[in-house]
């Protein structure tokens, strides 16, 4: 990644309202960290991200008294910035950085390497259509959450791609607080993590990002939590009505490159075909605050 003036990338932050910009500011006297970060960020983000700007800049090109009032911290530094404003400043140099930056912005939103372009099809005209048939008439969320959930389970497992869960996390208050947590819906597989933070592992991140999440290796994925220790890849969708965040269609597969684009593309059709047509009670229901449970992660 080669330098750009703080000058330019501070406007491109000023003119870019839909995309974030992510900013890595270093100096030649911090070569050796600034490589493994570089190397780091590549890891995460792949090639492809076209939802993403980033940008390097040399801090020994600027006024010391411009780099205090910007607070960036020890080199090297991130600053990501949404909508003109500075949302996250991130030791760079730090084991925790790529954990903490998916929060943000996600896993390779846009493709990564895709290895799995030898899979089974999955008819999506068949599910959509069945789907749209056992959903329309009908809108409480649990009814809809728990005939959708075992309709794409067996579609997989019908293409011969078999996956090992497949289900719902419903964004829900907790009683008492501001806080919200994705607490366990309808699904089919074995028994599940029953809440997640907003931030943590796949479904926290398609949550908070709003973005699709497809994992090709979840071994790898900054903060992944391990539900179920088979799960080899992920895919998430996040559900949005009106621009609210409902929840999440989160699915598991016991293999690696275990989900193609074109199933983050049929699947996001069919949750916004059913979920236009449910009454989304679980957004305005509470749920008791209790401990959260501990979830094993790599």
């Amino acid at each position: 990644m080669s330098y750009t003036e703080w000058s330019s990338v501070h406007e491109t932050i000023q003119t870019e309202p839909l995309k974030h910009v992510l900013v890595l500011f270093d100096a030649p006297w911090a070569s050796a960290k600034t490589k493994k970060a570089l190397s780091n960020l590549e890891a995460l983000l792949g090639p492809h991200r076209t939802d993403l700007v980033q940008a390097r800049v040399d801090v020994s090109d600027m006024d010391d008294d411009d780099v205090m009032d910007l607070g960036v911290g020890e080199l090297p530094f991130f600053q990501l910035y949404s909508q003109g404003k500075l949302v996250a400043g991130l030791d760079a140099g730090s084991d925790q950085t790529s954990r903490n930056l998916v929060r943000y912005i996600g896993w390779n939103a846009d493709a990564e390497k895709d290895l799995s372009g030898d899979l089974p099809a999955i008819d999506y005209v068949k599910l959509t259509a069945l789907v749209d048939s056992i959903t329309k008439g009908e809108s409480d969320f649990i009814a809809n959450c728990a005939n959708v959930s075992a309709a794409i389970w067996f579609a997989f497992h019908e293409a011969q791609r078999p996956v090992n869960w497949a289900g719902f996390y419903f964004n829900r208050p907790v009683e008492g607080t501001d806080t919200r947590l994705l607490v366990l819906g309808p699904f089919h597989g074995k028994p599940a993590c029953k809440r997640i933070q907003m931030h943590s592992g796949v479904c926290g991140a398609a949550a908070s990002t709003r973005l699709i999440q497809r994992i090709p290796n979840v071994n790898v994925f900054p903060g992944h939590i391990a539900c179920d220790s088979a799960s080899q890849s992920e895919l998430v969708v996040p559900i949005l009505v009106k621009g609210d965040l409902i929840g999440v269609l989160d699915l598991d597969c016991p293999k690696r490159n275990g989900f193609q684009a074109a199933d983050a593309d049929g699947l996001q059709a069919i949750v916004d075909l059913f979920a236009a047509r449910t009454h989304w009670d679980s957004f305005h229901l509470p749920v008791r605050n209790l401990p959260l449970e501990a979830h094993p992660d790599h």
